[in-house]
């Protein structure tokens, strides 16, 4: 008996030892939280963000899928915005890659009707390559009148998705930017290109606090129409900043 015993363990620990690379996955996408919660004003839309990692050492591709609209009221809709991208509103799934050791945001925004009300929806990203490794995130916007800790601060710099995203060039299109200052002062509203180009200023100007909106018809400070492809716009202040990204197609 002691013999086989001897010849058995061997071999027993040999095949767990050979088993373990093929059982464990290491992780190759880590998240900053399992959820978020903004708050904003009715008929707002309001970016809801989680930041993604690479942590893989290599080109990773991933897929973002709303699972659950169930907390989404009826009049409200969502945007995905994400590998460097944002899609159309109400897509629930897109794919796509992201750069070694890359962190972006995962920007569910909200857009809201005139009620004031509360959504929320569940999201899953998943590694393609192994859809075994997923993680469900849940994002929630809140509008109207909200409690202490939910509620914007009052000396909040507020830019809001441009309204269409994407929107298409041509002699008659434009696109809607919404933001809130907290107080008067000198203001600026550029568009930028990917490479850090300056592509047009919208607004240039001492402003009183409030909400503004301004439009942009896709041309450049000189008037010629901007190539299809993504943008940043930035919103600054004396004090703040802040930028999003949109989208141009033909």
């Amino acid at each position: 008996m002691k013999h086989v015993t001897i010849v058995v363990f061997p071999l027993l620990v040999f095949a767990l030892l050979s088993m373990a690379p093929t059982a464990l996955t290491g992780q190759t996408f880590s998240v900053a939280a399992a959820s978020a919660e903004t708050s904003g004003e009715p008929t707002d839309w309001i970016p809801v963000i989680i930041d993604v990692t690479n942590i893989s050492g290599k080109p990773l591709t991933l897929r973002v899928e709303i699972i659950d609209r169930s907390g989404l009221p009826e009049d409200w809709d969502t945007q995905i915005c994400f590998f460097q991208n944002c899609f159309p509103p109400g897509t629930s799934m897109h794919e796509g890659d992201m750069a070694t050791d890359f962190k972006e945001p995962l920007d569910i925004t909200f857009i809201t009707s005139s009620t004031p009300a509360s959504g929320t929806v569940r999201v899953r990203v998943t590694n393609v390559d192994d859809e075994d490794e997923n993680v469900e995130l849940t994002f929630t916007a809140v509008t109207g009148t909200t409690s202490a800790s939910t509620a914007p601060l009052a000396n909040e710099l507020r830019l809001s998705q441009n309204y269409p995203n994407p929107f298409a060039l041509n002699t008659n299109s434009s696109t809607v930017i919404s933001y809130r200052t907290p107080e008067s002062g000198m203001t600026t509203l550029k568009v930028y290109n990917l490479l850090g180009r300056e592509v047009r200023t919208l607004v240039n100007e001492v402003r009183p606090a409030g909400r503004t909106m301004v439009t942009w018809n896709g041309r450049d400070n000189t008037g010629r129409m901007v190539p299809a492809g993504i943008y940043v716009y930035k919103l600054t202040t004396n004090t703040q900043s802040v930028s999003r990204r949109m989208m141009l197609t033909r």
